[in-house]
């Protein structure tokens, strides 16, 4: 691991009172190598070891940031909750500044169900589901998102648990630290004369009461990862114009997913993203083929979805996708809305359903709309002597097809997990 230099000012710690311990009756034997000296009854932190172990803490957030790693950073009692959430909102890290509730990383399933519940909640909360349901329900599921809000929205976007855990007060975040022990999770502590240094991997000896103290630490660890973020990403921060175009294609199909499938759209945008640019890109280039050129009068602009057994695959492919998408959000359960009114009807329910992709939605709309009414249009205004128009005719008509079968393959996949019938 590198050493940088991270402007570690012995006079600015000072002034934060990192130095100043508890009182000395109040100390843990083992800490005795990180004091100086005592005054008036309280033991004085040696700033030189505060400031090594400082640095060597940045250099290991800057390390697992240049990685990609995930950060949880916990400070739960009032002095430093306000400085946590700041802090980690910018470096962009998950932060726990209200209550730790136990088993939150040891018992991370009961945790991602939670999370889920969470999200669910708010996703309800913010299409105005909630207003619709009877009084006495949405005052429960209101308080219930509040709860959650209160105690999990620092870690709403956390997927699994952290890389690394910076832990403000080792005395009250001591569940945070067995646990984090117990997974074999990296941990940054700070801890204070009254601490056990040796249960962090790294311990970095300082006042943990003081708001001054503790925000001084916390800037320091999120400047060293703000820093990590911004070196990988130097490269792009002149982007060339393939960077962004590419960026604008892979906004352009979130977007897309995520107005017709919601708040659950990542992990669908491969899916959508590949059906866009097979389309978008194999259609185009057949533009650009000097016999498909030729047969631009007749219509025949896009090499694969004219195909009717291309169309059908592509079809097949999204109703595959449309039940996937159901039985990973419900189950099982997920086949109960097929038996309504009567368990008769259930492969016909199923069939119709299967079928759907398989409308002439997107026959027509993706071929006759994009290709016989467009192409056979504009063609006659355009010489087939320039090839240039051509080319931007085929970008045009493409994009057409493209935007046309990746929406309705998304909205077919919001569909599904909305439960709709």
């Amino acid at each position: 691991m590198a050493r940088r230099y991270w402007n570690i000012n012995l006079e600015e710690m000072m002034e934060a009172g990192i130095h100043f311990g508890h009182g000395t009756r109040k100390w843990n034997p083992r800490m005795a190598p990180y004091i100086s000296a005592k005054h008036k009854g309280i033991h004085i932190t040696n700033l030189t070891k505060t400031a090594r172990f400082l640095s060597e803490a940045c250099d290991l957030v800057f390390d697992a940031a240049s990685r990609g790693k995930q950060f949880l950073i916990v400070g739960t009692k009032n002095k430093a909750a306000d400085s946590v959430a700041r802090a980690a909102i910018r470096a962009r890290c998950h932060y726990v500044n209200k209550k730790w509730l136990g088993g939150m990383l040891t018992n991370w399933s009961t945790t991602e169900t939670r999370l889920q519940k969470f999200r669910d909640l708010r996703t309800e909360q913010k299409t105005g589901r909630l207003n619709c349901l009877p009084k006495r329900d949405a005052a429960m599921l209101k308080r219930q998102l509040s709860r959650l809000q209160t105690y999990l929205g620092g870690i709403k976007y956390m997927t699994g648990v952290p890389d690394i855990v910076i832990i403000v007060d080792q005395q009250e975040e001591y569940t945070a630290l067995r646990e984090c022990l117990t997974l074999g999770i990296p941990t940054i502590c700070l801890i204070d004369t009254n601490c056990d240094p040796d249960l962090a991997d790294i311990s970095i000896p300082a006042n943990d009461d003081a708001i001054a103290s503790i925000r001084l630490i916390l800037n320091k660890l999120v400047f060293a990862i703000c820093s990590a973020l911004i070196a990988v990403r130097n490269p792009q921060t002149i982007p060339t114009a393939g960077q962004n175009f590419f960026e604008y294609v892979l906004e352009f199909i979130r977007d897309v997913s995520k107005t017709q499938i919601g708040e659950e759209y990542g992990p669908w945008v491969p899916f959508i993203g590949t059906m866009f640019l097979f389309i978008f890109v194999s259609n185009w280039s057949g533009a650009l083929l000097p016999w498909k050129i030729i047969q631009l009068p007749h219509g025949e602009l896009a090499a694969p979805t004219n195909d009717i057994n291309t169309t059908v695959a592509l079809a097949l492919i999204t109703s595959v996708a449309y039940f996937y998408a159901g039985l990973s959000k419900k189950g099982l359960g997920y086949f109960s809305k097929y038996i309504q009114p009567t368990p008769i009807l259930l492969p016909i329910n199923i069939l119709e359903d299967f079928t759907k992709p398989l409308s002439l939605s997107f026959r027509l709309f993706g071929n006759i709309l994009a290709d016989e009414l467009v192409v056979v249009v504009l063609v006659s205004l355009v010489p087939l002597v320039i090839p240039i128009p051509v080319m931007f005719l085929g970008l045009f008509t493409s994009g057409i097809q493209a935007l046309i079968f990746a929406t309705l393959a998304a909205a077919y996949i919001g569909e599904s997990m909305e439960g709709h019938h």
